[in-house]
């Protein structure tokens, strides 16, 4: 009779071991104040970007070789994410791909192409499109779209293996961390979040917030549509809608009342020999590296 109360609770356990795993990594959101389920550390996350960046930089054709374009793209992305409310060790770099993308890693590591660069026509733009991706870091987009793609528990053991990994296990991360990258499509609600933290994140560094509605018009009529060669990839993972625009400018009216989108477009000295230097789109256009 004295082992019959423990043997009824014995089915419970299962979920009250669940629960009790699961219950640290129910944090909230710095960026938006709302609760996520995150299975892994900031530190684990920044591990996973590590190990993942040699990857993603050999699949993006490289790091471009220009000092002057590295450090322009970089300054202008530190401006921006210095306003993030996760504190993040934020890096920004420009790969030589010329297909046009922007890519976080997990851990705060942003990409932007060459492609890219070139299509857009202001350092407002740059700080748009910056600014959206620190927004799906800070509101841990990567991390959350990686766990619903790949599954909770490989996320969590790719985690734990970047710490620390030796050279033939953080290859092997990196790769899986990029694949899964390439693959990752954010959904409606990541990219409209993460386009209202951007225009946030470039007004407080003091760029104009219209800056995110001029980047998204300037790549709707850049990609045709759609329809231009070179701009399926991009697409497939930040969906470009004419909603989209339209929810940007409802964000900026709201958050900004009195800011006009005079200028936007009006490309700066700085920025205009940063693509200058990036020389023209290569003939061979669409074709990932």
């Amino acid at each position: 009779m004295g082992d019959q109360p423990m043997r009824n609770c014995l089915p419970l356990l299962p979920g009250l071991l669940i629960v009790l795993l699961l219950a640290p990594s129910c944090v909230v959101s710095p960026a938006t104040g709302e609760r996520q389920l995150v299975l892994i550390s900031s530190d684990q996350e920044i591990a996973m970007g590590r190990e993942a960046s040699p990857e993603l930089e050999q699949q993006l054709g490289g790091l471009v070789q220009d000092e002057y374009v590295q450090s322009y793209v970089a300054s202008v992305g530190r401006r921006v994410a210095e306003q993030s409310e996760r504190r993040m060790p934020y890096e920004f770099a420009v790969v030589a791909s010329p297909v046009p993308n922007a890519l976080a890693l997990p851990g705060g590591k942003i990409y932007i192409t060459a492609g890219l660069l070139r299509a857009m026509e202001s350092e407002c733009e740059l700080a748009a499109v910056l600014g959206h991706e620190v927004g799906h870091v800070a509101d841990r987009h990567n991390v959350q779209g990686l766990q619903r793609q790949m599954g909770v528990q490989l996320v969590a053991e790719l985690a734990a293996a970047a710490v620390g990994a030796d050279g033939g296990t953080a290859a092997r991360v990196g790769t899986q961390i990029v694949g899964g990258m390439f693959n990752l499509k954010y959904s409606r609600e990541d990219e409209y979040q993460a386009d209202e933290l951007g225009v946030r994140y470039m007004a407080r560094a003091g760029y104009n917030p219209y800056g995110m509605v001029a980047l998204l018009e300037t790549l709707q009529e850049a990609s045709g549509g759609g329809e231009a060669p070179g701009w399926t990839e991009i697409l497939q993972t930040h969906p470009l809608t004419s909603n989209r625009i339209e929810e940007a400018r409802r964000n900026v009216r709201r958050q900004h009342p009195n800011a006009s989108p005079a200028g936007c477009t009006v490309a700066d000295d700085a920025f205009s020999r940063m693509q200058q230097r990036l020389g023209p789109q290569p003939a061979q256009e669409g074709r990932a590296p």
